[in-house]
């Protein structure tokens, strides 16, 4: 990786949450988000735009996300310099929070992160993102079942049973794949793929491979049948029985951390202000069917959504509560 590339991954995560965002994104369209900032360069100057999702992670043991940068879809746009400003537009992708730098062939101007795309319909479809989950959840459990039942013998192993087996798990195993495209709840979908990974990959196919039958070890407690050597269907189903907390906290983590950009983005022009106070009503009508309640996120969203709350004091609020399940 070049000198230049290496500053731009960095500079693009280490970019501070200033208060007065220095690029600003446009009105979104099905196909573009235009944005547009300052440049200390000369006329003329090319200029590139680079924005990579902000996607995060369960950290189980210490019941924290952690954030970084995506390596997938990174969103580019190729602007040139008027008067210390530039216009671009960068292809459109899933909206939510960005690490966006502005950079020339040979540094980097600034860094800094966004709310990019429409963040009303995106709170307003996720609960049936959320839902999808969360059935495809209970289908896993139902797998994990069957699993136990196969190293009973309760269940054959054969190859038809095989196929049979992965076509169903491979059907609803897509859900977390489709959630990561449509919904920000990263974390999440995350969490739940990685458990139909292990279902997906599970050996019981060989009659070999199957535990003795008459073994004390209940099957739940069995190692050895996963990628994961250690890993056991009991320490599965406890990850599928924490979904919907994990759920209900990234829940948290997204609404106030995008809105929290979007009002500063808005700075004092009304329109965007009011942009913002419809996009906190979507997200406390997102957090009142959370999973797991929390009254004080659904009463903060609400308060962001007032159009007598002052803005820098809900911005303090929404980023001290997003932050506060986020690993520093």
């Amino acid at each position: 990786m070049t000198s230049i590339a290496v500053a731009l991954v960095l500079s693009a995560w280490a970019c501070q949450d200033d208060d007065v965002p220095r690029l600003v994104p446009g009105e979104s369209t099905s196909t573009t988000w235009p944005v547009s900032g300052p440049a200390e360069a000369e006329n003329d100057t090319e200029l590139f735009v680079r924005a990579r999702r902000v996607v995060r992670r369960w950290d189980a043991p210490r019941k924290l996300f952690t954030e970084s940068l995506s390596d997938n879809g990174i969103l580019r746009a190729g602007v040139t310099v008027s008067k210390k400003r530039f216009e671009g537009a960068l292809r459109a992708g899933i909206a939510g929070r960005y690490g966006a730098t502005v950079a020339s062939d040979d540094k980097v101007l600034y860094s800094e992160k966004l709310a990019l795309g429409p963040a009303e319909p995106l709170f307003n479809r996720t609960p049936d993102e959320i839902k999808a989950l969360l059935d495809a959840s209970e289908k896993a459990v139902g797998f994990l079942d069957e699993i136990e039942r196969i190293l009973l013998r309760q269940v054959g192993n054969d190859e038809r049973h095989k196929e049979d087996f992965l076509k169903r798990v491979n059907q609803w195993g897509r859900k977390p794949d489709d959630a990561l495209d449509r919904c920000d709840l990263t974390a999440s979908a995350v969490l739940l793929r990685e458990v139909y990974f292990h279902i997906r990959n599970v050996q019981v196919w060989e009659e070999k491979a199957l535990p003795p039958p008459g073994q004390n070890d209940p099957p739940r407690n069995k190692k050895k049948i996963f990628m994961d050597m250690e890993l056991t269907i009991e320490m599965l189903r406890k990850t599928l029985e924490s979904l919907p907390q994990v759920i209900s906290s990234e829940i948290k983590v997204s609404t106030t951390l995008i809105l929290e950009r979007l009002i500063a983005q808005a700075g004092d022009i009304e329109k965007r202000r009011d942009s913002a106070r419809a996009v906190a009503r979507a997200a406390s009508k997102l957090a009142e069917g959370a999973p797991v309640s929390d009254k004080e996120l659904v009463r903060l969203l609400d308060k962001a959504a007032d159009k007598s709350t002052e803005a820098a004091e809900i911005r303090d609020e929404l980023r001290k509560a997003g932050m506060s399940l986020v690993v520093p």
